[in-house]
């Protein structure tokens, strides 16, 4: 994976190889969340690959870029076809090291982000060959240790049906804490065990109170499909653009921190 060289150890520890796939019906906040995960990893230490597989492109938006300053990777067919293959040609190992140069952008705190595209009129058609694309070139792309791809997905669950997330280590879904997101979010996670993602974490967001948390869980049946459950305060203010460069800890960010090192701690292992 082509990545801003770090250092890939902290504390004398090496850093693993990691692949998460973010989830989650729409307006539950699954693009702050990622955009700020993917920060506090690079916090961490990590070189992050994020990926906008969200046809509204709001990650690229939220790591502050606006539509004319990126171009979505599968506007770039030339590229496509040289590394994937085309005109009856499959590349098996493609060289991918200049991925970002090419088809992304370098963020100003070194993250690479990747936007996968969208409908760009009416009548324009499903997206079925772009995520065919995104799917076999996340799939390619090599992840050494201290590295991580990152990506932020449509709201829904037909990505997932369609495989996209096959080959990811980690599934985090989010969820407001309401029966039909919870519904949505168990849902998603059966539909990523079914692809092999063995670590599924349910990150209810936006909990007000612990009792409401508590009435969340609650809701789940005993044979739910996650392997560990997390929590997020509810905050009207939160700006994920701006909450880590103002430097001002948060619960939220301190959430987010401590879901990190848990899924490093486990990866590690």
């Amino acid at each position: 994976m082509v990545s801003k060289t770090r250092d890939s150890t902290k504390q004398g520890t090496t850093l693993p190889a990691l692949r998460v796939i973010v989830t989650g019906k729409g307006g539950v906040g699954k693009t702050t969340f990622t955009t700020l995960l993917a920060r506090n990893l690079t916090e961490k230490g990590f070189s992050v690959l994020a990926i906008d597989a969200d046809p509204q492109e709001d990650l690229a938006s939220s790591f502050g870029y606006t539509r004319d300053e990126i171009t979505p990777i599968t506007k770039n067919r030339r590229y496509i076809e040289e590394k994937m293959g085309g005109r009856g040609v499959v590349v098996l190992n493609p060289d991918l090291s200049d991925l970002i140069d090419r088809c992304g952008k370098r963020t100003t705190d070194g993250i690479g982000l990747l936007v996968m595209g969208t409908v760009d009129s009416a009548g324009g058609g499903c997206l079925c060959p772009e995520n065919t694309l995104i799917r076999g070139i996340v799939r390619k792309v090599r992840v050494k240790e201290g590295e991580v791809v990152l990506m932020d997905t449509p709201a829904g669950l037909e990505h997932l049906g369609r495989g996209l997330g096959k080959g990811f280590s980690h599934l985090i879904a989010l969820a407001e804490p309401t029966k039909n997101a919870l519904k949505t979010a168990c849902r998603t996670a059966e539909l990523a065990g079914e692809l092999g993602i063995s670590d599924r974490t349910l990150v209810i967001n936006k909990v007000r109170s612990d009792e409401e948390y508590q009435r969340a869980i609650a809701i789940l049946s005993s044979d739910h499909p996650f392997t560990m459950f997390r929590s997020l305060p509810y905050d009207d203010e939160i700006a994920s653009s701006d909450l880590m460069a103002s430097g001002r800890r948060s619960v939220i960010l301190d959430g987010i921190s401590a879901l990190a090192e848990t899924i490093i701690t486990k990866k590690g292992r």
